[in-house]
Parts: structure tokens; C-alpha cells; sequence
């Protein structure tokens, strides 16, 4: 039997991080599930591809993360405690970290790309941050590779130093170009209205402070990385980094979300034909009735607002007592069966 090894008196640059990384895991695990309910409950109809599909798969890949670091968590802290042959052992870390970390990422930075596209119908743009993105989950999953063979962390940064640093440097210049595209090509989207324009703005600065947030911890995981190279303080930020990008992805999606008088509310739309309106809960979607026209249906004797709904179901009777907020003049409200021609 191998005689055990002391524990040195710098013992806690060694365990500190991994405790401040599972526990910042888990508690933006907590958000994560929070945004997840509140986006699956305000956006039901919302398509299944991309959003719900990206969606789900974001949220099935977190969870698994955070069960596979747990694991080497209870392995580090409870099945072999005070064991530093053991604590020195990457086990499964390769896979939950890097790997599923460039997994996660790529798919929100897709995603950004695909939404730029669609905004602008420019591919430069969207190209420009694939192949970022490309760039930065490759070299993810080759440093998840290099761990995997290696399997302790004292030798893992002084041999993965140059694929590491291209993996997280690379995800923070293509999150930095998401927000900065994002925020060009938003603003060049005002329309002058004043309620569009504050969405307008909504968005972009939801854009700037998320994919800010990204790059940030992408950039402190990278210089924990390279200036501390004997211990373990660069697992602070890479043990959550994937919960930044996912609970990223699920704050554009809520984005959309109102609390109207204490009660959610989602505005949402499932093809270019749709209207985004604003009914009473006593107001049913029932039989298919479709409006063509922008505008906004509000009960005729209360403020706008209690639940959006999706103006694509509703019966006559609902419509009764509704008026049509006309689309060329927001001012004027007009009846529920006067609407022009083409609204219809």
C-alpha cells in the first residue's frame, strides 16, 4: 500500500475553487430551472424548431453536467476526503467541463447566428461567428481529450496551455461579436414608434449584458488558467461557465416575458401572419380566426392587458366587447368587426 500523502498547507487553493465552482454550478442550475419553467409556461406556442428544441436540449445537457460534476464532487469530498492522490485525479471533470462547455456554447452561438441571419438576410455576419464558434468547441473537445489522457491537474495546464487558451479566448471574441452584431443590427431595426423602439432597446441591452457576461467569465477562466498555473483557481469560473451561456440562452427567450398586476404574461407569434394581442382571461382561445393586420386587441372597458395570447384561435363570442387597435393610427380604436378588409 502506497504510503498516503500529507496535505500541504496550501491545501485550500486546491479544494476552495472546486467548492466555489459546484456551488456557483448549482446555484445558476436553480435560475436555469426557474427560466426553463417561466419560458415553458408564458410560450407554449412557440415553434418546436428551433426554440423548443434548443431549449430542451440546453436544459437535458445541464442537467446532466451538473450530475456529472456532483459526482467528482462527492468523489473529492466524501468517498476519498483527505485523499490527495485521489483530489489530484481529473475523473470524469474532462467531459463535464470543457466538453459540455463547447457543446452548450456552440449551440447559443448558433442560435445568435441563425436569429442575426434572419434579422439582417446577411450571411457574412453569421458566418463570421460559426466559424468562431466552431473554432472555440473543437479545441473544447480537444482539451476534453488532453484531460482525459492526463487525468491529474497538476499536469494538465502545462500540457493543454495553447489548446485551452485558444478554446476559451476564442469563446469570448465570438460572444463579444454577438453582442456587438446583435446591437448593430437591432438599432438599425427602430422603427421611430416609441413602444417598438423601447423593445428595441430591451433587447439590445439584454444582448450587451449577456454576451458581456459570457466573455467575461470566458476571459477570467483564461487568466486563472495561464497566471495560476500550481493551483486550482481557474475551475472557479469553468466549473459554471456552461450555466452562463444556457441561462444566457433562456433570458433572450423570457425577454419577451410581461408581469402584468402580479400575473405572467408572454407575447409570442407562430408565423409572420400572426398578431401579438392582448386579451382578458374570460376571452378563450376557441375557434380559428386570423388577423393579418398589426395591431393590438384590448378589453374595450380595461387597461391593456392581463395574458397575451396568440391571435390565431378565438370564438365570436369571445370578440364581443373587444375593440382593434388600428395600425395607422395606435390612437384609434376600432370595434372588433370593423377592422379593414385585409386585417382579415
Amino acid at each position: 500500500m502506497a504510503p498516503a500523502i500529507p496535505i500541504p498547507a496550501d491545501i485550500a487553493e486546491l479544494t476552495g475553487p472546486l467548492i466555489l465552482g459546484h456551488l456557483f454550478n448549482w446555484g445558476l442550475l436553480g435560475a436555469l430551472c426557474i427560466q426553463a419553467y417561466i419560458y415553458y409556461l408564458a410560450f407554449p406556442h412557440d415553434p418546436i424548431w428551433p426554440t423548443k428544441a434548443l431549449s430542451s436540449c440546453v436544459f437535458i445537457l445541464e442537467v446532466a453536467q451538473t450530475f456529472l460534476n456532483t459526482r467528482d464532487a462527492f468523489r473529492n469530498f466524501g468517498l476519498f476526503w483527505g485523499d490527495m492522490l485521489n483530489l489530484d485525479l481529473i475523473g470524469t471533470y474532462w467531459l463535464g467541463v470543457p466538453v459540455m462547455a463547447g457543446i452548450v456554447s456552440a449551440i447559443v452561438q448558433f442560435f445568435y447566428a441563425w436569429r442575426i441571419w434572419v434579422l439582417t438576410k446577411r450571411f457574412w455576419i453569421p458566418s463570421v461567428i460559426v466559424v468562431l464558434s466552431l473554432t472555440q468547441s473543437i479545441s473544447a473537445f480537444i482539451a476534453g481529450n488532453a484531460a482525459r489522457r492526463i487525468n491529474h491537474f497538476s499536469e494538465l495546464q502545462a500540457e493543454t496551455y495553447v489548446v485551452t487558451s485558444v478554446w476559451l479566448a476564442g469563446t469570448a471574441l465570438c460572444d463579444t461579436v454577438i453582442a456587438m452584431s446583435m446591437t448593430w443590427t437591432l438599432l438599425r431595426a427602430r422603427t421611430g414608434v416609441h413602444t417598438t423602439d423601447a423593445v428595441v432597446f430591451r433587447i439590445v441591452r439584454l444582448s450587451i449584458e449577456t454576451g458581456t457576461l459570457c466573455a467575461i467569465f470566458a476571459v477570467l477562466d483564461l487568466v486563472f488558467y495561464i497566471v495560476f498555473m500550481h493551483n486550482n483557481f481557474h475551475l472557479v469560473p469553468s466549473i459554471a461557465l456552461t450555466k452562463m451561456y444556457s441561462n444566457s440562452f433562456f433570458a433572450v427567450l423570457n425577454s419577451r416575458v410581461k408581469i402584468i398586476d402580479g400575473k405572467l404574461s408572454g407575447s409570442f407569434s407562430t408565423d409572420h401572419h400572426s398578431t401579438v394581442c392582448t386579451c382578458s382571461a374570460s376571452a378563450p382561445p376557441l375557434a380559428p380566426v386570423r388577423f393579418r393586420s398589426t395591431g393590438r386587441i384590448y378589453p374595450s372597458n380595461s387597461t391593456p392587458g392581463v395574458h397575451d395570447v396568440e391571435l390565431t384561435q378565438m370564438s365570436s363570442d369571445a370578440r364581443d366587447g373587444l375593440e382593434f387597435e388600428s395600425p395607422e393610427d395606435p390612437k384609434r380604436m376600432l370595434p372588433i368587426g370593423n377592422e379593414t378588409s385585409d386585417s382579415l
